[in-house]
């Protein structure tokens, strides 16, 4: 989290993510809207690239979404007006391909609304004030969305190497300890190896091998940075089957820049 604006009925937060695997959301009466602040444009959802996309999030989906190296977002949570287009958009993720120029102004309206908070904090505390920024980001957001070429829909081949995948990952998540060689997982998936490798290339630009190993460190990230529940790296590295430390700690740095036992500090550093 690099800032986090609450205002009455909006919350905007500023967000510098890590390489991960996000796997579904449950959002209840609310909307997540998702802008990105930078140039990265290789995260996936369900197979599809998110490129420079905004991504609006509605209702309980089992997306799968992964993003294999850091990005800066801003995230806007709030519950959506009932009017168009808002009234449009179903459950599930949606992804927003706004003109141009429309996307530059929603991410300068993020940056000068987060700069005002920090410099000139006064200002949001006039009732006046709040609901002038939350009718500036939401215009901004619906002009977005008018001016998005629409989405193409999801072929029945990614639909179904999403469902592949899925099967994968709750096997993998079965037992953290067991690394399963691919023929062992497109057997016990129910399809050929090389149909098991097509799915994790479409879906996540991964090998199966790759996918599992991601899935694990972020696992590890998320178990660390809850305090390691008293639990040593050595501990949790171990539970999710990695057997050699050092090799570990390397592919860990190489994924989040840092050691673990340094996500481990600052985590129980800050619960204190």
């Amino acid at each position: 989290m690099r800032a986090r604006l609450e205002l009455p009925s909006l919350t905007l937060s500023l967000v510098k993510t890590f390489p991960r695997i996000i796997r579904g959301y449950q959002l209840t009466n609310a909307a997540v809207v998702v802008v990105p602040m930078d140039q990265v444009t290789s995260a996936r959802i369900n197979g599809q690239s998110i490129g420079h996309s905004v991504v609006v999030l509605r209702g309980v989906s089992d997306c799968l979404v992964h993003e294999p190296e850091g990005r800066l977002i801003a995230v806007v949570s709030f519950t959506p007006p009932r009017r168009e287009p808002w009234t449009q958009l179903g459950d599930g993720y949606h992804l927003v391909n706004p003109a141009s120029d429309v996307l530059a102004s929603l991410r300068r309206l993020v940056c000068v609304t987060l700069e005002i908070a920090a410099h000139d904090p006064d200002f949001l505390n006039e009732p006046m004030s709040q609901t002038a920024v939350e009718q500036s980001l939401l215009s901004t957001m619906e002009a977005a969305l008018s001016t998005s070429a629409k989405d193409r829909p999801v072929s029945s081949t990614m639909d179904g190497y999403w469902r592949i995948v899925a099967d994968m990952e709750r096997l993998i998540r079965q037992d953290l300890t067991i690394w399963h060689k691919t023929p062992e997982l497109a057997e016990q998936v129910g399809v050929s190896v090389r149909t098991l490798q097509s799915a994790t290339q479409a879906i996540c630009g991964l090998s199966p091998h790759r996918y599992s190993r991601v899935l694990r460190l972020w696992s590890v990230r998320k178990q660390l940075g809850n305090g390691g529940g008293h639990r040593s790296v050595k501990a949790c590295a171990i539970a999710h089957g990695f057997g050699h430390l050092g090799e570990f700690a390397a592919s860990y740095k190489a994924a989040f820049g840092e050691l673990p036992s340094e996500t481990l500090r600052r985590a129980v550093r800050d619960a204190i």
